[in-house]
């Protein structure tokens, strides 16, 4: 056990970061990883197909932080209390979080890509992808026959953890930075109130040195990162579908005051 691991196993909270796919996980793992009294348990997030998840989620030490892309369940949410094991959500514009979701899958290949990729690599047009993501496929045009869900039902899924007692709700354009479209003064404060949540005391000079290493472009996973992309890539069709599918979640999620966009 290296001493890093050592101080984190004594001192270090017990940490779960939970996202929606593409919202910005990794920007969190690095955020995470520069504190050092954490050390990450697995190299690999789990998911609600990990076999025993909950037997998981219970047996995360001290110092020591996982991600996961976990759809809400109360169960889940009864062993983060019990354990007390700090929570973080990360979440993100839908419109950009679905910009992201195509390049991903169609760079990515098919070991990380998943069941989508096997839909969209023989699609021709990146309109079209885009599209399928937004607004989902029928499970009749999926190779596994199992219906692809639209970006408003899978962002459903996962948000009753942003009122989740104990959780705390993190936004990937506060946590970017200039670098990225954002402002370094809000990634300060939110570094800040990242470092609070964990029940950690830190100096200013402390978290301005994570908020200053927090955008990491080398990620396998990194395409971009920049705020508001989506509008080089939405056509005034894939916002009407958009609208329809997921403007009342995008609405919820606090990044629209209506439909007038």
């Amino acid at each position: 056990m290296t001493v890093r691991e050592l101080r984190a196993y004594h001192q270090g909270p017990r940490v779960l970061l939970n996202s929606i796919p593409k919202a910005g996980t990794h920007l969190l793992i690095r955020i995470l990883s520069l504190v050092d009294v954490l050390s990450p348990r697995w190299k690999s997030h789990i998911t609600r197909h990990t076999p025993s998840t909950c037997d998981q989620l219970s047996h995360i030490h001290r110092g020591q932080f996982i991600s996961a892309h976990l759809m809400w369940r109360e169960e889940y949410r009864s062993i983060l209390q019990t354990n007390n094991i700090k929570t973080l959500f990360i979440i993100r514009d839908l419109r950009d979080l679905s910009v992201s979701k195509m390049f991903f899958s169609k760079k990515i290949g098919p070991k990380l890509g998943g069941r989508f990729y096997d839909y969209h690599k023989h699609i021709d047009s990146d309109e079209e992808r885009l599209t399928a993501v937004i607004a989902g496929v029928d499970a009749d045009s999926m190779p596994d026959g199992i219906r692809y869900i639209s970006v408003g039902e899978r962002a459903r899924s996962f948000l009753p953890w942003m009122h989740a007692p104990g959780c705390l709700t993190v936004r990937f354009e506060d946590l970017i930075g200039h670098a990225g479209g954002g402002s370094d003064e809000q990634q300060l404060e939110t570094v800040r109130a990242i470092i609070q949540h964990l029940g950690l005391t830190y100096s200013d000079e402390q978290i301005t040195r994570i908020a200053s290493q927090a955008f990491f472009q080398k990620a396998k996973t990194f395409r971009k990162g920049q705020i508001g992309d989506w509008s080089n890539h939405f056509t005034e069709e894939q916002k009407r579908i958009f609208k329809q599918v997921a403007g009342a979640e995008l609405i919820e999620m606090g990044y629209a005051d209506g439909y007038d966009w």
